[in-house]
């Protein structure tokens, strides 16, 4: 069977991809190097901005009370910090949970999967009218080929344009806390931060992003590293200190930094992660990739039904994604470097302070309108 659109990498952008383009009437393959359900370093908040699309593909979520977050505040050492609302606001839900819905539905819609399978090579068939994907399972064959593999891939179709050259590491924990679950919070310390945040079953997301070398000093232990760099933030003390840890340990992450890549090439579309990742301090990553999953399902939409052609397709969603999420990329990367210095932090939670307007227009240029 030679399918319409093959996607690498079932993750929350692939998945939506996939349903959205079943729901259209076409053939779809998703190949995924693992399996359903999984954990992820993840901050586990979605902008509101995608609160309806969200619906739209996955009708099960409706049913789900999950925590809307309405209030920010920010944090450094002891006594600096900044509280405002959020004019868009987000909702909180598991990675894990939000994955196992999408699975379920795209299997229910039709999508077919290739689970535990690597991709290996995409070559263009001597016809040039689509695609064979070579994979550690089969060859598969497709129209359209659409990379959602992440932020890592070991096929060399994914091109760095730049790179933030700081590489930095994810942890994640899940945590039971009497806390406000309409609040999302972000902790500095030396050399990174920590955002808490509420999903579902009264339960509350920690993650926390960190340079690199700071976990170097402390000879890669995670404990040592909480202890001498998270600690100094009392806020986060109390909470370390004070908390139901409901994972036995952690879900880590390395060689995570920030580079913008090509969104379209003649041989594939990329989206989500793959096409650049946005530093987690904005807390947007899940809405940016299924935002761009609306928007490509749409043009591929418009291609196949023979309206548009490739190379305006190509173009279509190319200019998309410059226009959308470049300056939220680099505007990202810019605020990440500057959690990294508690000194800078307390200046901006100053300013903040006496400037509210000035966060509030940050935190808007971070989000889309919803769609």
């Amino acid at each position: 069977m030679k399918y319409d659109v093959s996607i690498i990498g079932g993750g929350i952008a692939g998945l939506a991809l996939s349903i959205d383009l079943k729901k259209r009437g076409y053939l779809v393959a998703v190949i995924e190097k693992g399996n359903y359900p999984r954990h992820k370093v993840c901050g586990e908040y979605i902008s509101m901005e995608s609160h309806t699309y969200l619906q739209t593909i996955c009708p099960a979520l409706a049913a789900l009370h999950l925590p809307m977050i309405r209030n920010f505040k920010l944090t450094s050492g002891r006594k600096k910090e900044f509280t405002t609302t959020l004019d868009l606001g987000g909702f909180g839900i598991s990675r894990y949970l939000l994955e196992k819905l999408l699975f379920k539905e795209a299997e229910k819609q039709g999508v077919d999967f290739m689970l535990n399978t690597k991709a290996q090579d995409i070559n263009r068939d001597t016809d040039k009218l689509g695609y064979t994907i070579k994979t550690n399972s089969g060859d598969i064959t497709a129209t359209l080929v659409c990379n959602a593999t992440g932020r890592k891939s070991n096929l060399k179709t994914v091109e760095k344009l730049n790179s933030s050259k700081t590489n930095y590491v994810g942890v994640k924990y899940h945590i039971k806390l009497a806390r406000n679950p309409n609040l999302i919070e972000i902790h500095n310390f030396p050399g990174g931060y920590c955002g808490i945040s509420n999903i579902e079953d009264d339960t509350a997301c920690l993650c926390y992003i960190v340079n690199s070398k700071k976990l170097n000093s402390v000879n890669n232990s995670i404990p040592e590293l909480e202890k001498v760099y998270l600690f100094k933030n009392s806020n986060l003390k109390k909470i370390f200190t004070t908390a139901e840890f409901v994972f036995d340990s952690p879900v880590t992450i390395s060689g995570i930094d920030f580079a913008i890549k090509r969104a379209a090439t003649d041989d594939s579309f990329f989206l989500g992660d793959s096409a650049g990742r946005m530093a987690p301090i904005i807390g947007n990553g899940m809405s940016m990739g299924l935002r761009s999953a609306n928007v490509l399902a749409n043009n591929i939409d418009q291609h196949l039904s023979g309206i548009i052609s490739k190379e305006q397709l190509i173009a279509n969603y190319a200019n998309f994604w410059e226009g959308e999420f470049s300056s939220r990329i680099k505007l990202s990367r810019h605020l990440q470097k500057l959690s990294e210095y508690s000194f800078l932090t307390k200046r901006t939670i100053g300013l903040f302070n006496i400037f509210p307007s000035v966060a509030k227009n940050i935190i808007k240029k971070t989000h889309g309108n919803p769609f």
